[in-house]
């Protein structure tokens, strides 16, 4: 009776582990797969991203990468580093204080030897040499210029201005004609000062921001970038204290706006709103000298892996996945960026006049990039610029941009 229970239980055993073996491997596969965080702030290339890391979990079961978009990702990257929290992946800028740092104090993986490094051009990567070694990856380059309503320009017979002066003569045509020449986020302070980096980055040489000490107040270019802005200010729509990006975006999307400086990070913002919209961009024509002019630019999307990852391994395939050049391509594509992997082409129509500038090499890094105080730096620039903007206080901005600058040098 006892050999006759045991059999049946045994018999009971085997029949629920063959009743629920696909779920216990299920369970037990799931368990295994190695999670990574990626942390950005580009909301723009989310949609893009969730489909590229999609595509990459299907080749590599064993691996789920979160994608978290964060406001202010670049601060929240700062705090959630320095309490010993950081992600697996984050963007991060080359050349900048906060990368230097990181890169110095062994917060991020040396990928130097990493064999994906050979599929970008050197002359962008290399922005990440520190000390001889690499510790980010450049996949996309972001472009600032002039993006105008190709359907407006036609119809007042406007020509692409090359010069500041024939930049302000088509915004006062437009005016004339009771158009809104330009829009501006300016209740946005993040991407409003891109106007005024545009002209600080044309008129004041990178070698400037080595001096010991600054003094804004008394320095005629300073003065001339102001005025600009001045000027400038009097050419955007109603109430752009009360447009963010977003706002803008749609305005300029549904024509109420002719011409709007920004990089390209925004197309497919515009895009999603109307579609079919024809626009153009062309360079910012920060001078009277057109040879002179540069297109804004530097590392958009790039990409560093945290020295405390507990997947390397995983991590740097993900990496080497984007620099695939089909990938690259299908990025490139979508965004609007420029591509620094090899062999990957410029396909949006929009962009060939910045691309050209770019090749022939009259492009200038973000001047920001190069402050001491880094990210904090950035964030008071850009809350002086919007008061500036609010108020066209030129004496009042220049001294608190001095003794910004001077704070963070000798803060070093």
């Amino acid at each position: 009776m006892k050999s006759l229970f045991r059999l049946i239980c045994l018999i009971i055993v085997i029949l629920l582990t063959a009743c629920d073996g696909h779920q216990l491997e299920a369970v037990t596969a799931q368990k295994e797969k190695v999670q990574l965080e990626f942390l950005s702030p580009k909301f723009e290339t989310e949609r893009v991203f969730n489909d590229l890391i999609q595509e990459f979990e299907q080749q590599h079961p064993s691996i789920e990468i979160n994608q978290i978009v964060v406001p202010g990702g670049m601060t929240v990257l700062k705090t959630r580093i320095a309490r010993g929290d950081s992600p697996d992946i984050f963007i991060t800028y080359p050349i900048e204080q906060d990368y230097l740092i990181r890169a110095k104090k062994g917060y991020l993986l040396d990928l130097t030897q990493e064999d994906f490094i050979q599929n970008i051009d050197p002359n962008i990567q290399n922005r990440y040499l520190v000390n001889g070694k690499m510790y980010g990856a450049a996949f996309t380059q972001n472009a600032v210029g002039v993006i105008y309503n190709q359907d407006q320009f036609n119809e007042y017979h406007l020509s692409i201005p090359k010069t500041w002066d024939e930049f302000i003569a088509v915004m006062e045509k437009l005016k004339a004609a009771g158009k809104t020449p330009l829009l501006m986020p300016n209740k946005d302070a993040d991407k409003t000062s891109v106007f005024n980096l545009n002209l600080v980055a044309n008129e004041i040489n990178n070698n400037y921001w080595r001096q010991d000490s600054f003094s804004l107040s008394k320095d005629q270019a300073w003065r001339e970038i102001s005025e600009k802005t001045v000027k400038v200010l009097s050419y955007v729509q109603p109430n752009s204290f009360q447009d963010d990006y977003f706002a803008v975006n749609q305005r300029f999307a549904n024509g109420e706006g002719t011409m709007y400086v920004m990089g390209t990070w925004a197309l497919p913002e515009i895009e999603k709103y109307n579609p079919p919209f024809h626009y153009g961009i062309f360079p910012f024509p920060a001078t009277n000298q057109p040879e002179q002019n540069k297109v804004l630019g530097g590392v958009d999307i790039g990409l560093a892996i945290s020295s405390d990852t507990k997947h390397p391994k995983e991590a740097k395939e993900f990496l080497a996945f984007l620099t695939k050049k089909e990938v690259a391509q299908r990025l490139s594509d979508y965004e609007g960026s420029i591509s620094t992997v090899k062999g990957v082409r410029v396909n949006k129509e929009q962009l060939k006049l910045l691309n050209q500038k770019i090749i022939e090499g009259k492009t200038v890094n973000w001047p920001n990039h190069y402050w001491s105080g880094g990210t904090a730096a950035e964030s008071d620039f850009r809350k002086y610029s919007s008061q500036f903007y609010y108020d066209k206080d030129i004496d009042a901005f220049l001294i608190n941009l001095e003794n910004m600058f001077n704070h963070y040098k000798h803060s070093k």
